[in-house]
């Protein structure tokens, strides 16, 4: 399997130029391993195009520009300071890509390196693996439904330049979670200004984690009012790394003042520190507390800190999202038990375990997450 250029044009790769040679190396550092093949475009005694194609299916293609030396046997340092490296495949995996590239395993992800934004996940976008027959058919109908607005979307998009965004607790933003549909969310809480602020943290969460939410609607028009968005029903928070937003995949479209009553992620366990283990932890938004160990008791089996975390949506695809539409209820969301939701203390089925944790900590709440 090989994109075409035609296929290229729609995806907003880099065309392959006709003057370009084709060179086969080795996917695998093993010579009794053959796992797979790595398919060079050089332009003279520069790389412009690396393919790499693994025999269990998986396909990525990608756009850089590698000069090599002593008869493209080996690569150039960059700055021109270091020294050169031998032209092999672990090597090509540690140089630095650029623009557009597209991957394909079962799913597809179409995504631009350089702004760090992904234009398109089959995953998310709740389609089922394709098998390479599959792919090419839906390349086709991909081509078909590409418009003239929509190709120039895609071109824009691959030349797009890195941006650097802010955002802020209140704010509402937007998310592509197809082509055609939007999904919308909320900024709750900035953990690290937070902790900045003087307020303790139970500082265990990796990256500069933000606290988010997603509201149930999925829909085409790309700028749904905040006033309509703040009455929706929404999925359970969740704490979530700020590349996205930093980096401007996630939109921000408005900002209004938080409710009083917000919905939080808890936190709840035992001490991580080597120092200082000898205590409970409680954390649910601004609200931190310890008691400690030898006069208390960990309450439930299994670990409820809920600090695992990525760049991600917990709501993972657009089927998850919309079941939770379709029944008014965030059950979907719960039984999906994916993203923490099995450390996550509010799930329902915990939620003998979630009463006794307040009681524990002290905390007269209301807290419903049906």
């Amino acid at each position: 399997m090989e994109l075409t250029n035609q296929q290229r044009k729609y995806l907003g790769l880099e065309l392959i130029d006709s003057t370009w040679e084709r060179v086969e190396i080795s996917n695998s550092m093993k010579p009794e391993y053959e796992s797979g093949k790595i398919i060079l475009y050089f332009e003279g005694d520069i790389i412009r195009k690396v393919i790499s194609i693994e025999y269990s299916g998986s396909y990525q293609e990608e756009t850089v520009y590698l000069k090599t030396l002593e008869n493209r046997t080996m690569i150039a340092s960059k700055t021109g300071k270091g020294k050169p490296k031998k032209l092999n495949a672990v090597n090509l995996q540690r140089c630095n890509a650029e623009g557009m590239y597209f991957f394909y395993s079962g799913y597809i992800t179409l995504a631009n390196y350089t702004t760090q934004q992904t234009y398109f996940s089959s995953y998310f976008a709740g389609l089922k693996p394709m098998t390479e027959e599959e792919l090419q058919a839906f390349l086709r109908q991909w081509m078909i439904d590409t418009d003239e607005a929509e190709f120039e979307r895609i071109q824009a998009f691959a030349a797009a330049k890195r941006k650097r965004c802010k955002y802020r607790e209140g704010d509402f933003f937007r998310f592509r979670i197809d082509r055609t549909h939007y999904g919308y969310g909320r900024i709750l809480l900035d953990v690290t200004l937070l902790k900045k602020s003087g307020v303790k943290v139970w500082d265990i969460l990796m990256g500069r984690p933000l606290v988010v939410s997603v509201y149930h609607i999925i829909t085409e028009n790309p700028a749904v009012d905040i006033q309509e968005l703040g009455k929706l029903k929404s999925c359970p928070s969740q704490f979530i790394m700020d590349n996205r937003f930093f980096y401007g995949e996630y939109e921000i479209i408005g900002n209004a003042p938080l409710p009083e009553k917000v919905d939080y992620p808890i936190m709840y366990g035992q001490s991580i520190s080597g120092t200082d283990r000898n205590k409970i932890i409680f954390q649910m938004g601004r609200c931190y507390k310890e008691i400690s160990l030898e006069e208390n008791n960990l309450i439930g089996k299994i670990d409820f800190k809920n600090h695992g975390m990525n760049c991600a949506l917990h709501i993972y695809n657009r089927n998850v999202l919309e079941a939770c539409i379709k029944e008014d209820s965030n059950g979907p969301y719960w039984e999906e038990q994916k993203g923490g939701c099995t450390h996550d203390i509010r799930n329902p089925k915990y939620k003998n375990e979630l009463a006794k944790v307040m009681e524990q900590m002290g905390i007269v709440a209301e807290y419903d997450y049906k």
